[in-house]
Order: structure tokens, then C-alpha cells, then sequence
């Protein structure tokens, strides 16, 4: 590992954010105590910012799709389901 330089300044509700960890795993969510929404948290040296919780547009792409070997049956062609704009019904 090494040392991590990413850091994570809260305006407000720090006392709120709630982090649970796995132990003898690298497996960490954050989260706010009071609505249970995921927040961001520094893990390995890396800010890891859950897409739900940011409120503006996202300039880049991801650029690889991770864990493919132990992924779900139904995660292939995805591109293929139908695209819905709001809640099914």
C-alpha cells in the first residue's frame, strides 16, 4: 500500500457520516447516520465517491469495468435492456 494523500473536507453534517468495514476485507461503505445515504470516503488512498451522491455532471467515462470474472449472470449486454427515464409502472 501506500500512503494516502486524498482527503475529504465536509461543509457540514461530518457528525452525521457513519463508516462500515469489514474486517480482514478491503470492503468499506460511508454512509450519513441519519438518512442512510452512501457518501464519499477516502479508501486507498483514493477518494471513492458513490454516483448517488454527487449533485453535478461527471466530466469523464469510466474506463474499465472491474471484478468481470465474478460478476452476475445478467450483467452482459446490458446495453440491450430497456432504457427507462423514471420509476417502472
Amino acid at each position: 500500500m501506500f500512503s494516502s494523500k486524498a482527503e475529504i473536507t465536509w461543509l457540514s453534517g461530518q457528525d452525521r457520516v457513519k463508516t462500515y468495514s469489514i474486517p480482514a476485507t478491503r470492503h468499506e461503505k460511508s454512509f450519513c447516520s441519519e438518512c442512510g445515504s452512501a457518501l464519499p470516503r477516502v479508501q486507498d488512498g483514493f477518494v471513492v465517491a458513490p454516483a448517488g451522491s454527487l449533485d453535478s455532471a461527471v466530466p469523464i467515462k469510466p474506463n474499465a469495468h472491474i471484478c468481470c470474472a465474478s460478476r452476475a449472470e445478467w450483467d452482459e449486454r446490458l446495453e440491450e435492456v430497456p432504457k427507462i427515464d423514471g420509476l417502472p409502472g
